[in-house]
């Protein structure tokens, strides 16, 4: 296959998530969509699509064949490097220090319940989806607990309040729903064919929908003020660390769908979470928008290049 050919089959992968958010950009200017309709949205999105989705891509799998827990150990010692060495870079390189948390967690928390699962469900179907789903139960939980963390140690938290971060943890919706469905796969429980229809249909609205509130919750403007702190974030995020890892990833022999679904997690961009953590901190909520914004434009150009360059060294 030529290079053309190959760079045409990754904006494949990439494209329709580029245009989509694109057109919730456009929809949001044309007055479409409003700020009620993608607040009703997202929470429609992340409380019932969503977890449907991950349930039907989960459930159906046979765990002792489909699931590795040796790649599942590897991305969260993945996230784990990535915040440590996101925190040596923020404690040689960000003023004023106060900024680092944001910083660190802009740098590893990747937007994996929206980008992450739309990127690999496109390069691979239902299998990259269920494989990406496992990983996101995982990370998930190690991202909560390394965010608050960091944010508390520049923000002047004197106590952590390990209890709420548990409950938060305990009561997310994708993790429940990925957690149900581990066991109906382990139990190999049937699954009524109505209610996996029904799940079909619920599922399907969840990626549309939730990249249509990502443009329309982007501000442009915020790419004409982006600070030399966002700039260096947006470096580490979309381009330096999931370089590492996924080169890490090779160097322990994964390839094919395992290598390139990790490199589109980790590559995709900070997660929007990261700035509700970050204004409920009394953090720089600026900076922390800032950073959202640009590496999700960002990302999806240096996740389109990464996958063209894994596909052109036949390492996926």
């Amino acid at each position: 296959m030529s290079y053309l050919a190959l760079l045409a089959e990754t904006f494949i992968v990439t494209g329709p998530i580029f245009l989509i958010v694109v057109l919730g950009i456009v929809l949001k200017r044309l007055d479409v969509m409003n700020d009620a309709f993608v607040a009703q949205s997202s929470r429609i999105v992340f409380s019932i699509c969503l977890p449907v989705l991950l349930f039907t891509s989960i459930s159906g799998l046979s765990l002792g064949e489909d699931l590795d827990m040796g790649i599942v150990n590897f991305s969260l010692f993945a996230s784990i490097g990535t915040f440590l060495l996101s925190w040596l870079v923020a404690m040689l390189a960000v003023w004023p220090r106060e900024d680092r948390g944001v910083f660190v967690q802009g740098c590893f928390r990747s937007n994996l319940g929206v980008v992450g699962l739309a990127l690999c469900s496109n390069a691979y179907g239902e299998p990259g989806l269920a494989l990406a789903s496992i990983l996101m139960a995982s990370m998930t939980v190690i991202y909560n607990i390394l965010s608050v963390v960091v944010l508390s140690a520049y923000q002047g938290q004197e106590r952590i309040n390990w209890l709420t971060i548990l409950r938060d943890i305990g009561t997310n919706p994708l993790i429940l729903a990925i957690l149900l469905a581990l066991l109906v796969a382990a139990l190999q429980l049937p699954v009524p064919q109505l209610i996996q229809r029904t799940g079909q249909y619920l599922g399907s609205l969840a990626l549309p929908l939730a990249l249509l509130g990502t443009g329309a919750s982007m501000n442009l403007r915020a790419l004409r003020h982006s600070s030399l702190v966002a700039l260096l974030c947006v470096v580490m995020k979309t381009l330096l660390l999931p370089a590492l890892v996924t080169l890490g990833a090779w160097y322990l022999g994964y390839g094919g769908m395992e290598l390139a679904v990790l490199f589109l997690l980790f590559v995709s961009p900070t997660a929007t979470a990261s700035y509700i953590m970050v204004k409920s901190m009394g953090g720089n909520d600026v900076l922390a928008a800032n950073i959202i914004m640009v590496t999700t434009v960002v990302a999806l150009f240096t996740a389109s290049f990464g996958l063209f360059l894994l596909n052109v060294l036949k390492l996926v």
